[in-house]
């Protein structure tokens, strides 16, 4: 596989495989160009088979944004690309003296007899704690994989949630595996520290402060944004995914124009995970990204010009997500998308736009 197929691999290539429940449905574009011509047109041989699209692209201090059937304020799931911002807010409570990054779980909240009482926040935040990437009772067809196609999906709220990974055995601890109950136990057991639900220290921490007005925490269909509209999967409309306990990892909706915000705000330092950019494991996503890190929730790769690249993703079951920069050069890309890709575009997708859009510019 050529490097073009770059970053598909990270976070969430797990909920593709709802592709193999529905089967596949032709996608073609909707009605309506936005933005900017010239960014459209070197992105747009790339978006063949995709639905509505909201790209932008930041140079130096200058973002520029296009989209097919979408404006930037246009709200999307952005799936694991969530974890970034639990990842600010354990940086921010960390820079405040309020946590460690070796604290512990069972310094936090009851965790006797558990495996993971002694799992570093560190861990958590990384991948590296040896939990599984969804507990067996979330996966259950009762609960996440066939009830995420069908309103609220997970039916664990935190309390539960937490109870759940707390029963779990660890495996290869130390070792990079993606997690998101990692997260989902990370983000809780910061919001007890604090004395408030994970949902209001984001809010309070970080949406408020960095003026994200586009982007929340939904944790059931209630709290969906105004405005939503069902994605795509399989090319067949799908219900959005709220993930109750675990919307920490994967649960946030958000536009192009705060993710451009977001992505500025993690490259020039002004956000407070951006002090947790340090690599602290290999995270080798095989075959595309051999030499990956991983640091606090960001991985850190290279482009297909072999520029140091920092970025996340995300997928749900019927929407997509990407944020992503260049230290040297300053240029950045994040694009939202209403459908999750399958097979081959799902793996050529980003490597095309981050060579195209990052390596050589518009």
């Amino acid at each position: 596989m050529s490097r073009r197929a770059l970053l598909a691999a990270g976070a969430g290539l797990s909920a593709a495989g709802l592709l193999a429940l529905v089967g596949p449905h032709p996608i073609g574009p909707a009605s309506g160009c936005t933005g900017d011509a010239a960014l459209l047109a070197r992105a747009e041989p790339h978006l063949r088979g995709l639905n509505r699209v909201a790209l932008a692209y930041i140079d130096g201090d200058t973002t520029t944004y296009a989209g097919i059937g979408a404006g930037e304020r246009m709200r999307f799931g952005i799936g694991s690309l969530s974890k970034t911002f639990c990842g600010a807010v354990l940086m921010d409570m960390v820079a405040k003296d309020e946590v460690r990054l070796d604290t512990t779980v069972g310094e936090l909240i009851d965790a006797n007899q558990s495996d993971v009482a002694d799992v570093t926040l560190r861990e958590l935040a990384s991948h590296t704690s040896g939990l599984p990437d969804f507990t067996a009772h979330e996966t259950s067809s009762s609960n996440a994989w066939f009830g995420l196609l069908h309103a609220d999906g997970s039916r664990q709220d935190a309390a539960d949630t937490v109870a759940d990974i707390l029963g779990q055995q660890l495996t290869d601890r130390g070792t990079y595996s993606y997690s998101t109950d990692g997260i989902a136990l990370l983000a809780h057991v910061l919001g007890r520290r604090a004395g408030t639900t994970y949902k209001k220290l984001l809010t309070e921490r970080i949406l408020t402060p960095f003026d994200l007005t586009d982007t929340s925490l939904p944790v059931t269909r209630a709290g969906l944004p105004d405005g939503w509209e069902k994605g795509l999967l399989g090319g067949r409309p799908a219900e959005p995914w709220t993930l109750n306990g675990l919307a920490p990892g994967g649960g946030m909706w958000s536009s192009c124009a705060d993710l451009a915000t977001w992505m500025r705000l993690t490259r020039d330092g002004l956000q407070p995970g951006a002090a947790g950019l340090q690599p602290v494991a290999p995270a080798p996503l095989l075959p595309w990204l051999p030499d990956a890190k991983i640091a606090i929730t960001w991985v850190l790769a290279t482009t297909p010009a072999g520029d140091d690249l920092i970025f996340h993703n995300g997928l749900t079951g019927s929407h997509h997500s990407y944020v992503g920069y260049c230290p040297r050069t300053g240029r950045g890309l994040a694009y939202l998308v209403n459908s999750a890709p399958s097979g081959e575009q799902l793996l050529m997708l980003q490597g095309d736009l981050v060579g195209t859009l990052l390596d050589e510019g518009v």
